[in-house]
């Protein structure tokens, strides 16, 4: 099972850790390479004038959310995010708010990622003790017994009295109907409209890699495929 890392981001501001936390995944998937352990990292990114509103929007009633933040507001509550940025490995809040040294970030991130994906020492067994063998009980010498007398026959039981048999009348209850309640679809998913242009989450491959959440915009790589992109608005994966 990979482990999954998920980063809450403010554009312009935390890209330091965005980088730190790409090359530890680079460095895991390097290690456990041709192994079925790997990491993946997603990383949501939230324009500084949007911040606000999506803060403002997580004590709101459902009802009363707009509608194009729906899914930011859900996917924060379901992390427990309050705060930006934020740090999820494997739906664990390991970061919130203000982040300490890039560099304490990268060792927290790789001990968590490495931990997960070593495997687990077996338990060991406990030692088992030997005990001596027992010892033979000293041999005493039987004393012949007097002959025993013959047991006196038992006296037969009296006979059991006669018993007698009542029919009694048996009354057959039929059980009630039993009704089950067909158990009723879950409400079809709201659909993800268009956020607001100060968020940029884009679901399957869109027609600008800009938009991806696994484009690199620093370094100009798909980190799905590994393409290097030469034209974000012509993406290699829509091209076949």
């Amino acid at each position: 099972m990979p482990v999954m890392i998920k980063f809450y981001m403010v554009v312009g501001r935390d890209e330091t850790y965005e980088n730190v936390i790409r090359s530890v995944v680079t460095e895991v998937r390097e290690k456990f390479k041709g192994s079925e352990r790997n990491v993946n990292a997603t990383f949501i990114r939230i324009k500084p004038e949007a911040v606000d509103t999506a803060l403002n929007a997580l004590s709101m009633p459902e009802s009363q959310i707009p509608q194009n933040l729906v899914y930011l507001v859900k996917s924060m509550k379901q992390d427990g995010v309050s705060a930006l940025p934020a740090l999820i490995i494997n739906g664990r809040k390991v970061y919130e708010g203000q982040l300490p040294a890039p560099d304490v970030v990268r060792k927290t991130v790789m001990d968590e990622v490495v931990t997960a994906l070593s495997p687990q020492a077996p338990p060991q067994q406990p030692t088992q003790v030997i005990s001596p063998p027992p010892q033979p009980a000293p041999q005493v010498p039987s004393i012949p017994q007097p002959p025993a007398q013959p047991p006196t026959p038992p006296t037969p039981p009296p006979p059991p009295p006669p018993v007698e048999v009542r029919q009694q009348a048996v009354e057959i209850t039929r059980p009630e109907a039993t009704v089950i309640e067909k158990p009723q679809a879950p409400p079809a998913p709201t659909p993800l409209s268009s956020l607001p242009s100060g968020i940029k989450i884009v679901m399957g491959r869109p027609d600008d890699c800009r938009n991806c959440i696994y484009y690199g915009a620093n370094t100009g790589v798909c980190l799905l495929f590994g393409y290097k992109i030469v034209n974000p608005t012509k993406p290699p994966c829509k091209s076949t």
